[in-house]
C-alpha cells in the first residue's frame, strides 16, 4: 500500500474551495458545508422496516456581517451531522481514512475515524461530537482530514 500523493489527490478532489492548500503532505482536509442537529429518538431494529431515523434539524449558520463566508454556527453539546463541502472518487482498491481536524479537536469537536470506499454510498454525513463546553465554528472550517492508501505498483 501507498499514500496518493498531493498531485493525485488533486485529480480525484471536487467541490473544494482551495484545492491548493487542501491538499497538502500527502493529506486532504475536508471543510464544513452544512450542519444537522439530531434531536430525539432513533430506533434501529433488526429489520430496516422496523427502524426509524431520528428528527435531524438543519442548523443554518448565521453571519455576523451579513457576508456569506463571515457565516458561522454556534453548537451546544450536542450530536449533529455534518456535510462536507468536498468530494471525492477513492480509486479502485483504495481506501480512504477520515479522522477529526486536530484544530477541531483541541476545541471540543469530534467525530469517529472513518473507512471510506464508495463516497456516494458511504458518505451521506458524518456524526459530530461537540462537548460539553459548546463551540463556535465558521462556515468551511476544516474539521477532519483524510489519507488515501492505494495498493502500490508492481514491481517486475
Amino acid at each position: 500500500m501507498k499514500f496518493l500523493t498531493d498531485v493525485e489527490l488533486r485529480k480525484i478532489l471536487q467541490f473544494a474551495p482551495d484545492p491548493e492548500a487542501q491538499t497538502t503532505d500527502g493529506r486532504l482536509i475536508f471543510t464544513l458545508m452544512r450542519i444537522e442537529q439530531i434531536l430525539g429518538e432513533g430506533k434501529v431494529a433488526v429489520s430496516p422496516e422496523g427502524s426509524e431515523d431520528a428528527r435531524r434539524v438543519k442548523r443554518p449558520a448565521r453571519g455576523s456581517t451579513g457576508d456569506e463566508s463571515d457565516a458561522w454556527w454556534e453548537l451546544g453539546d450536542g450530536s449533529y451531522l455534518i456535510t462536507y463541502n468536498e468530494k471525492l472518487d477513492v480509486p479502485e482498491d483504495g481506501i480512504l481514512v477520515i479522522q477529526p481536524h486536530a484544530s477541531a479537536m483541541k476545541n471540543g469537536l469530534w467525530h469517529p475515524t472513518l473507512f471510506v470506499r464508495d463516497w456516494d454510498r458511504d458518505m451521506e454525513a458524518v456524526l459530530m461530537v461537540v462537548s460539553v463546553r459548546s463551540l463556535r465554528i465558521q462556515e468551511n472550517s476544516p474539521v477532519s482530514v483524510g489519507y488515501i492508501m492505494a495498493p502500490a505498483p508492481h514491481k517486475p
